[in-house]
């Protein structure tokens, strides 16, 4: 399994975010699990949202390269503005009318920084193991 594309980004996002709510629950308690699961299903929400806004603007670019580029930028700008914005209120309204536990909150916030990270240490392992194993890459060693 390719962990850098999209769609299993955002499967293995789901299944971090699971095992987190699942130690949460054991850990602390239903209140904080809840944390991270709002936190979770709101910054999962936020990524794929990014996803798609990026994906239509490269696919913009990619038909009209010359007169959409300054067009495509402004809009893809003005959206991510417009949702991280959202994004801010969510929060603000989360703590402030108590709703979740913060702690778990911010645990289910970096849920997507978890997974991204996670996926970058799955390819630092495959490239390594790519070095070692002989019958990889060139058939000639330099070391």
């Amino acid at each position: 399994m390719d962990i850098t594309l999209p769609r299993h980004l955002k499967i293995a996002n789901w299944s971090v975010l699971a095992v987190l709510v699942l130690a949460g629950f054991f850990w602390r308690g239903r209140e904080f699990a809840l944390g991270i699961l709002v936190g979770g299903l709101v910054i999962g929400i936020n990524f794929h949202l990014l996803h798609y806004a990026l994906r239509g603007t490269l696919e913009q670019l990619a038909q009209d390269p010359q007169e959409g580029s300054s067009r495509a930028k402004a809009w893809f700008a003005g959206r991510q503005l417009l949702r991280f914005l959202a994004l801010l209120v969510i929060i603000f309204l989360l703590v402030s009318f108590g709703w979740v536990n913060i702690f778990g909150l911010l645990v289910g916030l970096s849920t997507v920084v978890l997974t991204l990270m996670l996926a970058a240490l799955h390819e630092t392992i495959k490239l390594k193991n790519k070095e070692a194993n002989p019958s990889h890459g060139t058939p000639h060693s330099i070391s």
